[in-house]
């Protein structure tokens, strides 16, 4: 439109200068040798603008003969590039769908006809990448990694072909390349990290994280739970010749995340073998305030073998008012109660427990008080009850010889992220229905009586005669849970 309308505004210029010019008296004299010629000045005008466009015409026909070679050769590249491009496209779309034949075809028409050879080698690695050809997909990758502005993708494929293939020193080796790169991509960080995790690479794992930390890869929380499960994975493979070593790394994992159980735990445990029982006791403590966990408390029961049983007890007692409101703090009380004989408040507690989480372990428990007081086919039902109740996961990462947190490397590998990333701990135990501690094992119960006494109050049940003097027989309490009758 632009061109159409100077096209305009010219003729109409051209016109207007025609009229004025016919409007001028005058001839135009042009002098040949001997003859003379008279022109008006009008059809002089009209001549010299003739003159002038064809002129005009001639060059520019010259220069188009003159510049039609390169006219040629940048259609024939552009050609060219518009059937590159739609190879290569073609060929993307094909590899993304798995059709390995017409991806093979577009790469071979794209080597034909691709000027860009990132693009070329791009298309090859996908290729190879679809046929499970995974040395092929690194040759490619690694090409491309030497090109210019191909560094970082081609570096990516390589880490990730090498991976496939189960060179997880190759695979490592690229990531470590990429990560000293200036970019902001976080997938060397995180591939570089998880090839050290799966292989229980803790310390050099650590190394990446702090590196991580420094490129602000990772921060807060996720950063702090991390180091945290691979500070305490590392002290637990520690043989314990390197127990003082292992002793601070559980305390820089306790710094790190005062929520995680199993640093609590195996610091604690670490100070017992060395003795210090106090320090162990503190360890035991802040871990508790920040996350109770049912294998804190056992463990605290066990700290010195020459404690008695009220020693032990002020030792729970101290454990509980670090956090009196958690479960674990209420199921504590049950079970102290219940070591000191005062069954009646022990099955208020489990009582009210069990209303609002029934499980195996706290119908065990609640047998057991109810089994102390005197109440025996209460007793039986809640010991039946345990049978179909549900499982504790935290519960079963004590093992039946009273040891926690026994993981593999595996399982700590699932731990760092977990835990890591989403703050909650694994089971291993419970997913696998492995055999746990049985509850309440540690209470020591009265012995069990001889006889039946004949005498018993109506709906009480009758107890068996002791063996020494005769004790009364007293009524449950009224507010302990009990269902319409017996199953």
């Amino acid at each position: 439109m632009i061109v159409l309308f100077l096209v305009i505004c010219l003729i109409v210029l051209a016109g207007a200068g025609v009229l004025w010019a016919s409007q001028l008296s005058g001839n135009v004299v042009i002098t040949l040798g001997p003859d003379t010629i008279s022109v008006e000045l009008v059809v002089a005008i009209l001549g010299v603008i003739l003159l002038g466009a064809i002129m005009a015409l001639v060059w520019a026909g010259l220069a188009g003969l003159i510049k039609l070679p390169k006219r040629f050769s940048r259609a024939r590249r552009n050609s060219r590039t518009q059937k590159a491009n739609r190879s290569l496209a073609d060929g993307l779309l094909a590899a993304e769908a798995g059709d390995v034949g017409a991806a093979r075809k577009y790469a071979s028409r794209a080597a034909q006809h691709a000027e860009d050879e990132r693009l070329k080698l791009l298309l090859e690695a996908r290729t190879a990448e679809i046929t499970h050809d995974w040395s092929g997909a690194e040759r490619a990758w690694g090409q491309l990694a030497r090109l210019p502005g191909g560094q970082l993708a081609g570096l990516r494929g390589a880490a990730s072909a090498a991976s496939e293939r189960g060179d997880t020193t190759v695979a490592e080796t690229r990531a470590r390349e990429a990560l000293q790169l200036k970019s902001d991509a976080d997938w060397p960080f995180n591939a570089l990290f998880d090839s050290q995790i799966a292989r229980g690479h803790w310390n050099e794992a650590l190394e990446t994280l702090s590196l991580g930390e420094k490129r602000s890869l990772i921060s807060g929380d996720n950063l702090r739970r991390r180091r945290a499960v691979l500070y305490t994975a590392q002290a637990a493979s520690m043989p314990n010749a390197e127990r003082r070593e292992a002793q601070k790394l559980l305390a820089d994992a306790l710094r790190a995340a005062p929520t995680f159980p199993p640093a609590a735990y195996h610091g604690a445990r670490q100070l017992k073998m060395d003795g210090k029982i106090k320090a162990a006791q503190g360890v035991l403590e802040l871990g508790w305030k920040a996350n109770p966990h049912p294998a804190l408390a056992h463990l605290c029961r066990r700290l010195d073998a020459d404690d008695t049983p009220k020693a032990q007890v002020t030792r729970l007692k101290a454990l509980i008012s670090t956090n009196p409101d958690a479960r674990e703090s209420r199921i504590l009380k049950a079970e102290i109660a219940m070591a000191e004989r005062n069954w009646i408040d022990a099955i208020r507690e489990l009582a009210m427990l069990v209303e609002e989480r029934p499980t195996a372990r706290l119908c065990l428990l609640l047998e057991q008080a109810l089994r102390g007081y005197g109440d025996s086919g209460e007793a039986d039902r809640w010991g039946r009850m345990a049978i179909t109740a549900s499982r504790e996961a935290e519960w079963s990462d004590i093992d039946p010889n009273g040891h926690a947190f026994d993981y593999s490397r595996r399982d700590w590998a699932r731990l760092v992220y977990a835990f890591g990333d989403a703050g909650t701990l694994i089971h291993p135990r419970y997913e696998s229905y492995g055999r746990e501690l049985e509850a309440g094992r540690h209470i020591a119960l009265p012995a069990p009586l001889a006889g039946v006494r004949p005498d018993a109050p109506t709906g009480q049940k009758a107890l068996p005669a002791a063996s020494g003097p005769p004790s009364p027989v007293t009524q449950p309490p009224v507010d302990y849970v009990r269902e319409g009758g017996d199953d």
